[in-house]
């Protein structure tokens, strides 16, 4: 018997609701969360930060009684040049506690140091050559990292059903820049010289007029891509991983490049350490995601979207065990 046209039509579109109803449907599973991805993580891939490598920078408790510490990683010896060792010798000797932060520029950079007091230099300090903005090893760490990377990606996709994406489909780089990660730090190279990028929290030496590359003593925090323009111009020290916020909450300069106006807008710094002097219970201690490790990838596209290599900052957790 012949199933009338209409109500074989109106049998059909049942059964296909009933199909895509949850106990039918095969739905798709939502994405993962950057902080999942970090989660899922293999416990191998998260690397040890060198104490060694750690400031504690200290500003007055805010006025709500809030601690206000910042911490710093100085790009590893290895991989730096005079700047570095000069910044050093500068916390050391704890010569910048009492210095001020007089300047504040918005989206642009926080600037504290120089010698307002005429405090006497620590000693030995070196010359730094322009030529110590660029370092070898730099570059050769990140193709290593990068290298690794690729072919751990390869063999993911290919034998364990991934899709994750190179890094150049996920990154751009608007500055001219070959860039990728090395040991945890952005880097980029122009005309082959291999140098770290200026991202947001990164601590850039000032100077005054080339060949005069600064001493340390005077030192800017980045607080916003604005200053990617520091690249190859002005050198580059380390990076703020925990606390940025301290930096960046503060008032705001109103003279001409965010100065404060006066010296009574200065804002003194507590203290500046090397974390390796600090009591071995008080020793903070950090990881951070390896650059050959594919959840680094991964990470970077859960946030949604392209950016440049500065737009995801290199993962960096606490450890408070």
């Amino acid at each position: 018997m012949r199933i009338n046209g209409i109500r074989n039509f109106s049998f059909l579109g049942a059964v296909l609701a009933l199909l895509s109803t949850p106990a039918y449907a095969q739905e798709e599973a939502p994405a993962p969360t950057p902080e999942q991805i970090l989660a899922a993580a293999p416990a191998d891939h998260w690397l040890p930060i060198p104490v060694s490598d750690l400031i504690i920078f200290t500003l007055p408790d805010g006025a709500d009684g809030q601690k206000r510490q910042t911490v710093i990683q100085l790009i590893p010896t290895e991989l730096s040049g005079a700047h570095v060792r000069n910044v050093r010798k500068f916390a050391a000797a704890r010569w910048w506690d009492g210095t001020k932060i007089y300047r504040v520029a918005k989206d642009f950079v926080t600037q504290f140091g120089g010698n307002p007091d005429n405090k006497n230099l620590p000693k030995n300090l070196e010359t730094v050559p322009e030529s110590d903005y660029f370092n070898a090893a730099l570059g050769a760490k990140r193709d290593t990292d990068m290298a690794a990377l690729d072919a751990a990606v390869e063999y993911s996709n290919t034998y364990q059903g991934t899709e994750i994406r190179p890094l150049m489909k996920i990154i751009y780089e608007t500055y001219g820049a070959k860039v990728g990660f090395g040991g945890g730090w952005p880097i980029g190279s122009k005309d082959g010289n291999a140098f770290p990028l200026t991202c947001r929290g990164a601590l850039s030496p000032a100077h005054y007029d080339p060949p005069d590359a600064g001493s340390g003593a005077e030192i800017s925090i980045v607080t916003g891509e604005a200053a990617r323009s520091l690249d190859m111009t002005f050198g580059m020290v380390g990076r703020v991983i925990d606390g940025l916020e301290h930096v960046t909450n503060l008032p705001l300069g109103t003279h001409a490049g965010g100065f404060y106006e006066d010296k009574s807008q200065h804002i003194r710094i507590s203290s500046v350490r090397l974390a390796s002097e600090l009591p071995l219970a008080e020793q903070p201690r950090y990881e951070y995601l390896a650059s050959y490790s594919p959840s680094l990838l991964q990470y970077i596209a859960a946030h949604g979207g392209y950016g440049n290599i500065c737009s995801v900052p290199v993962p960096i957790r606490k450890i408070t065990e």
